[in-house]
């Protein structure tokens, strides 16, 4: 029996890189781009939809993602708690992972390990961490050097412009996303009360001292808790429960925890499912931000080709189905739904049906020029022709004293007469709507 929580989590990130990726430059810089065989891609086909599949394993960045790791396997401390109770709370940075992605995305994780026997630890070492606005204190310097100067470095070198400031580094938010998965030790949570009051606790960085009495007290805090957890967590099984925010996703086993399940929630749940879902989300709100950009700038140009950059981006990299099980399909539901996913997709369709038809109408009007354009020359043609006729009936030079006078009094006459019809015409219609209320 263990006495210790075990803590995995993967602290996130992600920038969107300006220069073309060269892989002898990150093979110099200590990355090493992780192969996956025909062998074990088939296998995972037999889970999840093959073009998920293919996306998540690819060896082209521009259709999908290809990963590079390096490998870290270095204890660190940070220091924790308030001013008087401060402690060093140790650690492992495992292990960098970076996803270059389509769209010049390029997202990063930083996997951290850690056995504790409070929950609290967990809590406090992730609230420590996710804050990048405090990198360069003191406290950090060994997971500094270790986890964030190689990413910094592998920014430097894919970005025009060197890194000035730690929170450029997360180009929209300002702390690192976080997915962590806790094992309870043993007859630690012994209620399903006590397992859902530690998991939203977990996955908000809630300190213990918070604890039943707090929750019991606040019976609008707990009635919000419960309502996020019935909305946003999945429990099929009894050992374990997931549950998911906007900046966080979080497993919490209480039993029945094998290192296969481990396995499968670090390379599938986080590995395929959250990663797509996090570079999917960041890639709609860039879209969204470059549509309105374009728009206030009133480019059309760059809007038309915004609208068919997103259209291969949908076609190559959004997917309604992922997998052939239920479960996989209900993970990625709650970390789209806590992502708030479909709110950025909507935003996007709602901007471009309105330069739709925005376009639509520019085109109307145009093409209603160019008609009344050919009627006018038509008319005037007709005219013309007509004037022509009466010249050889009637001879304009008798009856005018000139051709030139004949044509322009005879002229003008017809087209005064059409003018005055078709204002008949309009004054009628117009009448006759409004007195039938269009």
């Amino acid at each position: 029996m263990s006495d210790k929580h075990k803590h995995i989590a993967f602290l996130c990130g992600h920038f969107k890189r300006t220069e073309d990726v060269k892989p002898e430059n990150l093979l110099n810089l200590g990355w090493t781009l992780v192969r996956y065989g025909d062998e074990e891609r088939q296998n995972e086909k037999r889970y999840y939809y093959p073009d998920f599949v293919d996306f998540c394993y690819n060896t082209k960045m521009d259709e999908g993602c290809v990963r590079y790791t390096r490998q870290v396997d270095t204890e660190a401390t940070i220091v924790v708690g308030k001013e008087g109770e401060q402690r060093q709370l140790p650690f492992t940075v495992r292990e960098i992972t970076l996803y270059f992605m389509p769209q010049q995305m390029v997202l990063y994780s930083i996997r951290v390990d850690q056995e504790v026997s409070t929950f609290d630890d967990c809590s406090a070492l992730m609230y420590k961490l996710r804050y990048i606005d405090d990198f360069d204190k003191e406290t950090f310097a060994v997971f500094r050097n270790v986890a964030v100067q190689p990413i910094v470095e592998l920014y430097n070198s894919l970005k025009k412009s060197r890194l000035q400031d730690y929170t450029q580094l997360v180009e929209n938010g300002n702390k690192l996303r976080l997915f962590q998965i806790v094992h309870a030790a043993d007859g630690s949570l012994t209620s399903d009360e006590a397992r859902r009051r530690q998991l939203y606790q977990l996955a908000t960085f809630m300190p213990e001292a918070v604890g039943a009495d707090e929750f019991e007290e606040d019976g609008l805090f707990a009635d919000h808790q419960r309502r996020e957890i019935e909305k946003n967590s999945v429990a099929v099984f009894p050992g374990w429960t997931a549950f998911a925010l906007l900046d966080s996703f979080t497993i919490l086993a209480t039993k029945g925890y094998t290192k296969t399940l481990e396995q499968n929630w670090v390379e599938r749940y986080f590995g395929m499912i959250y990663i797509h879902a996090l570079f999917q989300k960041t890639c709609l709100f860039d879209f969204n931000n470059r549509f309105k950009q374009a728009l206030n700038k009133r480019s059309r140009r760059r809007v038309s080709k915004l609208t068919s950059e997103y259209g291969i981006f949908e076609r190559n990299c959004c997917f309604n189905k992922i997998s052939y099980n239920f479960l996989p399909l209900l993970i990625s539901d709650i970390i789209n739904d806590s992502l708030e996913t479909k709110d950025e997709m909507q935003q996007l369709f709602h901007i471009m049906a309105k330069e739709r038809t925005r376009n639509e109408e520019l085109g109307r009007k145009k093409m209603n020029s160019l008609l009344m354009a050919i009627s006018a020359v038509t008319l005037f043609s007709a005219i013309w022709d007509a004037c022509s006729m009466l010249n050889e009936l009637i001879s304009f030079d008798a009856h005018f004293g000139s051709s030139f006078r004949g044509f322009r009094i005879v002229g003008g006459a017809m087209a005064s007469i059409v003018a005055a019809i078709l204002i008949g015409v309009f004054i009628y219609y117009y009448f006759y709507n409004r007195k039938r209320g269009y």
